[in-house]
């Protein structure tokens, strides 16, 4: 009896160079990024293919439910915010026949930096983006089907950058009171981070005790759907003191450990869709007559904006190299794509599908940017002594120097924040 063999399922699926990208800067400013990966069909048998296409879409969704009873009201919005279709074996009268054979091809795409990053895990919307393929077969097969979630997240420009590093502090003085002085080491942190705070306060009359301490990390978001607007605040962090007596100056150094994941706190963002920003939110209850049972209890109250980056403003990241290493930070460009590791090769009949699509990006985004950004320079020799000491030309260097993404999802400027 001869065996019953059962041949493989064809193998179908997106590779990417990377699922996470990153914009620099506001969404006026962004150059935005480049997406880049390889479709894969592997056959072990003639197969009937009509056609192969593929699609990268942006979509949003916000809905929430306003009133109770009869009187409530549902609202809701779908909107697709880019999308983009490839066609790698276009349809014909018959089907197209592949022989077994492993078949890629390559893809690349200029997504505009004016779009809004990914949010996921709020509670009444979320922005996400999405890659579907699909290989049509005949009527009696079924379709080879695969998909792929991107996640676009945003970070500062240089200056921005640097900005960020700075600390940021609140201070005031009650009259006949007390002083009172907060401070951060920085303004923006990202999940997982700790965040130093310092607290100073400097009484300015005798018998004076804290009676309630309290600091929270709060964060708002912001949903909206034409001119309704839905808000939402959440405590994500909080520390506390109770009952301290002073007659001195009081400091206090503490520290807050943001969340390690984006449904406990998300990044900041500055869009038309859903806006998010982050507080900290100081409370001092304080008794001045010294009798514990009176209750005349006096407040105050300060607040620190803070940003929630994808990037830490401490990381090795965000620091530039030393000069002398210029030659290092090239990239280096061969026919494939850099970081798909595969070991299906590519067969002659799939070379010439391979595509570069390149789609119009909104007014404010210059051409001019768009081509500096793409430009990438292969080193001839990495460890090449000679270049060491040799300058380069200003084009090389602008070439390799990220230009500043700009993205709507942003935090706005606290610099003239009043508390």
């Amino acid at each position: 009896m001869v065996p019953l063999t059962i041949n493989p399922s064809p193998l179908f699926q997106i590779r990417l160079e990377d699922d996470t990208l990153t914009m620099r800067g506001t969404s006026s400013e962004s150059v935005g990024c480049v997406l880049r990966g390889q479709l894969v069909l592997s056959i072990t048998e003639p197969t009937k293919i009509r056609e192969i296409k593929m699609n990268f879409q942006g979509r949003s969704k916000i809905a929430w439910t306003e009133g109770s009873g009869s009187g409530q009201y549902y609202r809701s919005e779908e909107r697709i915010l880019f999308q983009h279709d490839w066609v790698f074996l276009h349809a014909k009268k018959n089907y197209h026949i592949l022989q077994p054979n492993n078949y890629h091809w390559n893809f690349e795409l200029v997504i505009p930096g004016a779009l809004p990053e990914t949010i996921e895990g709020c509670e009444f919307g979320n922005v996400n983006y999405r890659l579907k393929a699909v290989a049509e077969r005949s009527k009696l097969s079924i379709n080879l089907n695969t998909q792929r979630k991107i996640n676009i997240q945003r970070c500062f420009s240089s200056g921005e950058e640097l900005d960020s590093m700075q600390s940021i502090i609140v201070a005031n003085t009650w009259p006949d009171k007390i002083d009172y002085e907060f401070t951060t080491d920085s303004k923006a942190f990202t999940l997982g981070e700790k965040m130093p705070i310092h607290m100073t306060l400097i009484p300015l009359q005798k018998k004076l005790s804290i009676v309630r301490f309290n600091c929270k990390l709060l964060e708002y978001i912001t949903y909206q759907i034409g001119t309704q607007v839905k808000e939402e605040t959440r405590v994500i962090r909080q520390h506390n003191d109770v009952r301290i007596d002073f007659d001195q100056i009081w400091n206090k150094d503490f520290e807050m450990v943001l969340p390690n994941t984006t449904p406990l706190c998300h990044y900041d963002s500055q869009n038309e869709i859903i806006k998010i920003q982050h507080k900290l939110k100081f409370s001092v209850i304080f008794n001045s007559s010294g009798n514990e049972k009176d209750k005349n209890n006096l407040e105050v109250k300060a607040a620190l904006p803070i940003i929630i980056t994808p990037v830490s403003s401490h990381s090795d990241s965000m620091t530039l190299p030393p000069y002398r290493e210029h030659c290092f930070d090239q990239l280096y460009v061969d026919g494939s794509v850099p970081s798909l590791s595969s070991s299906l090769s590519s067969s002659p009949s799939s070379s010439f599908h391979s595509s570069l699509s390149y789609p119009s990006l909104s007014s404010s985004t210059s051409s001019s940017f768009t081509d500096s950004f793409l430009e990438m320079v292969q080193p001839k020799s990495l460890f090449d002594e000679s270049k060491l000491n040799s300058l380069p030309s200003y084009r090389s260097i602008a070439s390799r120097i990220p230009a500043p993404l700009a993205d709507s999802s942003l935090p706005p400027n606290y610099n003239d924040h009043v508390i």
